[in-house]
């Protein structure tokens, strides 16, 4: 039986990943009808998100009931900082003391964690350390495994996104160079270049699949419903209703893009000697048509949909979706 299995909430879906070696046990996506991720419910919401989640792992026969969890990157700090070459103990005052200037949270109402990405060999060296900090508000912490708790789950670990991204997108796959990998989630994007060894930077944009749901349900008078149909039928296809569609999404497409290109530029920046390989797109945004050779043209990258599920042995009817449980198929893989 698997050590453990992967769950992410998502505002829009729930999405679970359990692992036998490299088989896919199970694979399951439900709806979240609350629109919420498991923290502020009130107690009706929160019924109804424990019944969904319930569901899943009963429709499922999930016989493990020990888990690693997500936690959505709109809710957490997480930033990759540089510091002088210093001991432990030292970086940790600093790590603390940096986080009080830049979170405008209480920090004695913060759990932090920390992973040294780089640290030069040289400790006379003018080269600084690189260091991937988490920042948790405890309140929100301590929901997320009170919310386990009453699905009568053990938590293994609180992830946040951008890791178990890295894990699933980078790291099992054994990916060379550095890569952005961008994830077009429902109600935001996340955005995190990285290589198999370190995070170098990482950002959140608010815009995501549902910007585009709504703009086109205010522009052409639709039901959200409706209006994710056409999204989902036409996408960025300028031929469409005379290029009206196309017109009409324009402004959201071209945030999303200002974003990534935020992206490249401030890693360009900061490691003007290295360059950014491929960008991957993951996420059920990943998925909008027209979308990667729009991103090829405006970024110069090679552009492509990521598969989570390369190299795992997958049931036929899911095998295309890898995109969608890029973050649950990381939670699932153990770390290496």
């Amino acid at each position: 039986m698997p050590a453990y299995f992967g769950l992410d909430i998502g505002s829009s879906s729930v999405k679970l990943i359990e692992l036998s070696g490299k088989n896919v046990s199970v694979a399951a996506i439900g709806t979240n009808s609350t629109g919420r991720v498991g923290v502020d419910l009130v107690p009706a919401e929160q019924n109804t998100l424990i019944e969904a989640v319930k569901a899943i792992l009963t429709a499922n026969k999930v016989k493990t009931h020990r888990v690693v969890v997500s936690i959505p990157e709109s809710l957490v700090y997480t930033k990759v900082m540089s510091f002088p070459v210093m001991s432990s103990p030292e970086l940790a005052t600093a790590i603390r003391w940096e986080a009080e200037q830049v979170i405008p949270y209480p920090i004695d109402k913060l759990e932090l964690s920390w992973v040294v990405m780089y640290k030069p060999k040289n400790n006379l060296s003018t080269e600084k350390m690189r260091v991937l900090v988490v920042a948790v508000p405890s309140k929100i912490s301590s929901a997320y495994v009170n919310f386990m708790d009453l699905l009568g789950l053990e938590v293994v670990r609180v992830e946040n996104e951008t890791v178990s991204l890295v894990r699933s997108m980078l790291i099992a796959r054994k990916i060379s160079g550095v890569s952005l990998v961008v994830d077009l989630g429902f109600s935001n994007t996340k955005m995190v270049v990285a290589d198999t060894n370190q995070i170098y930077t990482n950002y959140l944009s608010s815009l995501g699949g549902m910007a585009f749901t709504r703009i086109i349900a205010e522009s052409f008078k639709l039901a959200v419903g409706q209006a994710e149909e056409y999204k989902r039928a036409y996408g960025l296809d300028k031929t469409q209703f005379e290029g009206k569609l196309f017109t009409a999404v324009e402004p959201v497409l071209s945030g999303l893009v200002g974003d990534i290109k935020k992206v490249i530029a401030s890693y360009l920046a900061s490691y003007p000697d290295r360059r950014i390989d491929r960008l991957i797109l993951t996420g059920g945004g990943a998925f909008l048509k027209g979308l990667v050779p729009v991103l090829t043209e405006q970024t110069g990258l090679e552009v492509g949909i990521g598969n989570s599920f390369e190299g795992l042995r997958v049931p036929e009817n899911i095998k295309n979706l890898g995109a969608v449980y890029s973050v649950a198929t990381g939670l699932a893989t153990e770390e290496e």
